[in-house]
Parts: structure tokens; C-alpha cells; sequence
């Protein structure tokens, strides 16, 4: 469920927040061991922890990620918009980087220029570092929802190709 287990680390301290609520506020931090006994109980404040509607709003969302095959569909969705953007084999696509639904296209031209196209076409999309167009559809996307989002997203780049470079 947290990236850190994928990566093998079993931190000791973690803070969650925003996913957490499914667009409800919430923050909240988990703690093991030692560091668990730092703060006790109502030690710490919080403006979006613990109110009862974040809170039912958490519960919602993590009854929904334990699902039986629901993180395991999410992985799924996510290797299929790789795979297709890999599949284009678009000149302006300098390399494609996630793990989930959360994905990174570097890009070969400014990732702001894409956005725009993008967002002009009804996507949005986000930017990270100076050449990376940032991907994060809902975790519960469905596949005609990915394939009208491949099609903009296509469409975007080659309208930013075709301004990068003019066809003659």
C-alpha cells in the first residue's frame, strides 16, 4: 500500500495525508517502535487529524485500497498507460519513469507546453523538475477513462512536436 514496502523499507515513522481522505483533508502519522512512544495520546494537534468526517472518509478509502485485487489493479492500470506511451515510440518521450499511477514522462521539449496542450484538449496533467510531465489519474480510473486520456495525451505531444519542430 506504501511505497516504501516496495522499496523494501520499514520505516519507522510515516506521514500520510490528502489520499488518505479521498479528497476529504485529513493528515495523519503512523509510528512503530520507539518512535511511536514519542507522542501520546492527545500529545499532538492537528487541523485536518482526527475529525469524525476525515476520519470515516479514511476509513472509506482504506477498506477500499484492502479490497482483494484492488492495489493489485491499480499496478495493472499503471503498466498499461507505460506501456502504450512506450508503444508510440514518440520523438518528444526522452523516457518514462512510475510505479503505479504515478508516472513521469521526461520530455524532449517544455514539460509547461505540454501541460497547457493538454489541459487545452480537457487533461490535465501536472509538471515535475524541468522536463517531466507528471501523471496521476485516480486510483480507480477505469479503462475508457485511460484510453481517452492516452489519446489526448498523444495529441498533446504532437501538437508540442509539431511547434518544436515545424513540418516542411
Amino acid at each position: 500500500m506504501l511505497a516504501s514496502s516496495l522499496a523494501g523499507i520499514r520505516p519507522d515513522v510515516v506521514a500520510l495525508a490528502k489520499g488518505l481522505g479521498g479528497g476529504i483533508p485529513i493528515g495523519a502519522v503512523l509510528a512503530r517502535g520507539a518512535a511511536a512512544e514519542v507522542l501520546g495520546r492527545g500529545d499532538h494537534g492537528s487541523t485536518f487529524g482526527g475529525n469524525p468526517l476525515a476520519a470515516s472518509a479514511a476509513r472509506v478509502v482504506l477498506a477500499e485500497l484492502g479490497r482483494d485485487g484492488f492495489l493489485e489493479s491499480v499496478a495493472r492500470k499503471g503498466e498499461r498507460i507505460m506501456k502504450a506511451v512506450r508503444a508510440w515510440e514518440h520523438p518528444l518521450v526522452a523516457e518514462l519513469r512510475g510505479r503505479g499511477l504515478m508516472i513521469g514522462i521526461a520530455v524532449k521539449c517544455k514539460p509547461d507546453r505540454v501541460k497547457e496542450l493538454c489541459l487545452d484538449r480537457g487533461l490535465l496533467v501536472l509538471t515535475a523538475g524541468e522536463n517531466v510531465v507528471r501523471l496521476l489519474p485516480p486510483l480507480v480510473i477505469g479503462d475508457e477513462d485511460i484510453d481517452r486520456g492516452l489519446a489526448l495525451l498523444r495529441e498533446a505531444l504532437d501538437a508540442a512536436r509539431k511547434e518544436e519542430k515545424p513540418e516542411v
